[in-house]
């Protein structure tokens, strides 16, 4: 979320990024690493593969898969995305690996359909177009929908692209937050309360190097060049959910940036009904069936 953290833009929901921040950067400024060690280990320690399953598979996708298939009942798999979304996974399943699961489940015999399964507050700018894509080519073969209780920025960008979106039956069960943020965090003035005077010294033809650093401020046109960047990236995004929600959004509220409970997110469009996991591995089963 930011530029000592992770680089790039994000799909994030806004709550989401200051509750971090608030982890974040005081680790930063007493010079630690952004995340804790506990953390950082524990990605998906429940989730990683075995050195070879039941199956005979050796491979970490392909035992992945397995898992995602057994809870779904055998002829369907429950794909879950889950934390903060990433191309190679903070501490969780990286973008990257979730797409060759999914190439993989398509070419699955035993898999007729699937559940998406976001509990995210969405992630980096950065391959979650190529995730979603994963989704519409999988869906050239088999059908998927979506089943969630949270799925804010990044992960309904992914999961607007599934056939049908199925909302988890409770009051705090929350979607959409569709937009591009970056937090910027200054640190002259506490480096200048500790009597620290930093400089960088940029090679010559290197003017443009890192300029978003934290300690050199902000100039107004480079602020303009990050607000370009940023809304050429909503455009794709807003995109995406049109056409993964073709004929269903009602309004362009979806598009503000809010999030939204069950009925709002019903009413705009957002998603198509309230329903449990069960229910919606049911409804894959009788959309693979007639398809």
């Amino acid at each position: 979320m930011t530029g000592h953290t992770f680089s790039g833009l994000w799909y994030i929901n806004g709550d989401f990024a200051s509750q971090m921040s608030g982890i974040i950067f005081p680790r930063l400024q007493a010079g630690k690493e952004p995340f804790p060690s506990y953390l950082r280990a524990q990605s998906s320690s429940s989730l990683l593969a075995s050195p070879e399953d039941e199956f005979g598979d050796q491979t970490e996708d392909r035992y992945l898969l397995r898992q995602f298939q057994k809870a779904g009942g055998g002829k369907v798999a429950v794909i879950p995305i889950e934390g903060s979304m990433s191309r190679n996974g903070y501490c969780n399943i990286g973008n990257e690996q979730l797409a060759r699961i999914i190439a993989l489940a398509k070419n699955e015999p035993s898999i007729h359909a699937a559940v998406l399964r976001p509990y995210s507050p969405g992630g980096t700018v950065d391959s979650t177009r190529m995730l979603a894509e994963s989704i519409i080519d999988f869906q050239k073969a088999k059908p998927m929908i979506s089943q969630t209780p949270f799925c804010c920025s990044a992960a309904y960008y992914v999961a607007s692209q599934t056939q049908e979106f199925w909302l988890e039956d409770q009051t705090e069960t929350r979607i959409g937050s569709i937009g591009v943020l970056a937090v910027y965090l200054d640190e002259s003035k506490a480096l200048e309360k500790e009597g620290l005077n930093v400089q960088i010294i940029r090679a010559d033809g290197s003017e443009q190097k890192n300029r978003v650093n934290g300690i050199e401020p902000l100039t107004p046109e480079l602020i303009s060049t990050m607000k370009a960047e940023m809304t050429e990236a909503r455009n794709e995004f807003v995109g995406f959910v049109r056409r993964g929600r073709a004929g269903k959004i009602t309004s362009d509220e979806a598009f503000n940036g809010a999030v939204f409970k069950n009925k709002k997110s019903l009413e705009l469009g957002l998603a198509d009904r309230v329903g449990s996991l069960s229910q919606a591995i049911t409804r894959a089963l009788q959309l693979a069936k007639n398809a």
